[in-house]
């Protein structure tokens, strides 16, 4: 047995390109008594002549319409970790 090496090649799994989006559960009494900034409108980040968020992400799943309607269906709302308030 004189040098029989065997050599693998690497197979590499693509990248998600898209993040995945995460829901989060919101107490109604919460929803109700404070007045949460939660949707792409109340953020700095957000362009209101396009609607679209100025750092590249997806806005429609954070749009305030969108978020209201899951809320109503689900009980959650998708947060963005980047949302700054002006």
């Amino acid at each position: 047995m004189s040098g029989t090496t065997k050599t693998y090649k690497k197979v590499l799994t693509p990248k998600r390109l898209t993040p995945s989006i995460r829901f989060d559960a919101i107490d109604p009494r919460d929803y109700q008594a404070f007045e949460t900034r939660f949707a792409c409108e109340d953020c700095s980040h957000f362009n209101r002549e396009d609607s679209l968020c100025t750092l590249g992400y997806p806005s429609h799943w954070h749009q305030r319409e969108f978020q209201e309607k899951s809320y109503n269906l689900s009980g959650k709302i998708a947060h963005c970790r980047f949302l700054e308030i002006d």
